[in-house]
């Protein structure tokens, strides 16, 4: 798990490498998975390294924000295997 920090703690490389080998990996198998074992792997993997740093999180910048914001709805893109923007309460649903 562990999170990745940079010489000036902005935690930029931490959230861009959140989620980016999983991606690739879950939309390859998404059509072999149904909803519920797809949603599992995208909370192991990715869901789980937002939560474990959220603390770290707190007060990053904003363009962080709309970053770890663009992982929650391509996950839920996924998870949903719909290209929708996923609401609100889709996300809350899905977290």
């Amino acid at each position: 798990m562990g999170v990745i920090l940079d010489s000036h703690l902005t935690l930029n490389q931490h959230i861009s490498s959140i989620g980016k080998s999983y991606f690739h990996l879950l939309c390859h198998i998404r059509s072999m998975l149904t909803e519920d074992m797809v949603k599992s792997i995208a909370v192991a993997f990715v869901s789980s390294r937002l939560d474990y740093a959220n603390s770290v999180l707190f007060g990053t910048s904003t363009t962080n924000r709309y970053k770890i914001q663009r992982v929650q709805n391509n996950l839920a893109e996924i998870v949903l295997n719909d290209s929708v923007l996923p609401s609100a309460i889709v996300l809350r649903q899905l977290h």
